[in-house]
């Protein structure tokens, strides 16, 4: 079980007889060196570094059993897909261990634009290395190496301390094969920026209630609205907002009246979008004129969403005439729409059906965006999965799947 295994980016090529590597291979020695002299161990227990011949199962034992992990910071050391599946292995098996066990090393300058986000909190500039400590910071040990070799050794010999001050935190050994590391992500990979979705909610606020209508479920805004009551948490708007970072969208909360000026311009949608109705909304002319124009437009990269919610009594004592407002006002979303979308449009009567089914619609509002706007773009898949029965488009057939139920 060694100390410490060194982490690098090999350079590829080189001279006959020429080892572009060498000098982090002199540096490896000598940090052994250092290592077992202040552990008080054998040379060939401090550490272990891969060279080109380096058999792979020998390496993957040492990656599994080292007990501090130390990687060589470069330029070229970030983009290296191995080095990145190393890290992703090393702090996947320090997880659960209190004391630090990346102690890296600055080997060549970077630019900061190119430190990935996984590294960002593991830096490589050491304190306390007296006169090195400046030499170190600007050059890099690399150069260190060439220019300043006594500074070069005093930083060699903190880092050696930092190993065998943070090996005995580290965990027991786990096993790593080829095939698992294969399969563990490369760290420094840049990660895809979530995709859009657009919500909106037609709903009215508690100073312009329908004549009649209870206010307990209302706000100073549209956006406060609770259809489900207490028991469901807070408002609409935050509840869909956190459904949809949990499926990996990065979602926008914009007024109706946006929602309605972008729909009739000509400009390319920047989302896929959903409407969030309270049907109450619908008793006043204006809000339902509005809704039927989103209807008509009835862009496939949009949906619609509503709740009759049956803990609510005034709501389910008015449940037939509040559909039929639904019905007049959303006729081709229920027209062409498949089954799951027209049970959407008319009322959902739970917070749990409610969150289903804006899961879904989201998700098939989203591939339909790429499909028309984007067709270049790739489906991705939903981060919680499909349901049973789900299509190609992410909704479920009427065979069985979840597009059947009512």
């Amino acid at each position: 079980m060694p100390l410490f295994f060194l982490s690098y980016a090999r350079i590829p090529g080189g001279r006959a007889g020429h080892d572009p590597d060498k000098l982090v291979f002199d540096f490896y020695e000598e940090l052994r060196g250092r290592v077992a002299a202040h552990a008080g161990v054998a040379k060939s227990a401090a550490g272990f570094v891969a060279h080109s011949g380096t058999p792979g199962e020998e390496a993957l034992r040492a990656l599994s059993r080292c007990r501090a992990f130390v990687p060589l910071y470069s330029k070229r050391y970030f983009t290296d897909p191995l080095c990145g599946r190393q890290w992703s292995a090393i702090t996947r098996r320090a997880a659960s261990v209190p004391a630090p066990r990346i102690v890296p090393v600055l080997w060549t300058p970077y630019p900061a634009a190119s430190v990935p986000e996984a590294v960002q909190e593991t830096p490589a500039v050491p304190e306390g290395t007296g006169d090195a400590e400046e030499g170190y910071a600007a050059m890099g040990l690399h150069q260190l190496l060439d220019l300043e070799e006594s500074q070069a050794r005093q930083v060699i010999d903190w880092i050696a301390q930092r190993i065998v001050a943070v090996a005995p935190g580290s965990s027991a050994p786990d096993h790593l094969d080829a095939a698992g590391l294969a399969r563990l992500p490369d760290a420094f990979a840049a990660t895809p920026p979530s995709p859009p979705l657009r919500v909106t909610v037609l709903a009215p606020s508690e100073d312009r209630l329908p004549i009649g209508r209870e206010a307990s479920r209302y706000g100073p805004r549209p956006l406060d609205w609770r259809p489900y009551g207490p028991v469901a948490g807070g408002p609409v708007a935050e509840q869909v907002t956190e459904l949809a970072r949990n499926l990996g969208f990065d979602p926008e909360v914009v007024s109706f009246d946006k929602a309605l000026v972008d729909l009739r311009g000509t400009d390319t949608p920047a989302a896929p979008w959903i409407l969030i109705v309270d049907p109450w909304a619908l008793q006043d002319a204006k809000a339902a004129d509005q809704a039927r124009a989103f209807d008509e437009a009835h862009r496939p990269w949009t949906a619609v969403l509503t709740a009759l919610a049956d803990d609510d009594p005034q709501t389910k004592e008015h449940s037939e005439r509040l559909r039929g407002l639904l019905e007049s006002t959303f006729p081709r979303y229920l027209r062409e729409g498949r089954i799951g979308q027209q049970s959407a449009v008319r009322g959902l009567v739970t917070a749990d059906a409610f969150a289903l089914w804006f899961g879904e619609l989201a998700e098939s509002a989203y591939m339909r965006y790429l499909r028309y706007i984007h067709p270049q773009s790739s489906p991705r898949s939903s981060a919680q999965g499909r349901l049973p029965g789900a299509g190609a488009d992410g909704l479920g057939t009427d065979e069985g799947g979840a597009e059947a139920r009512p």
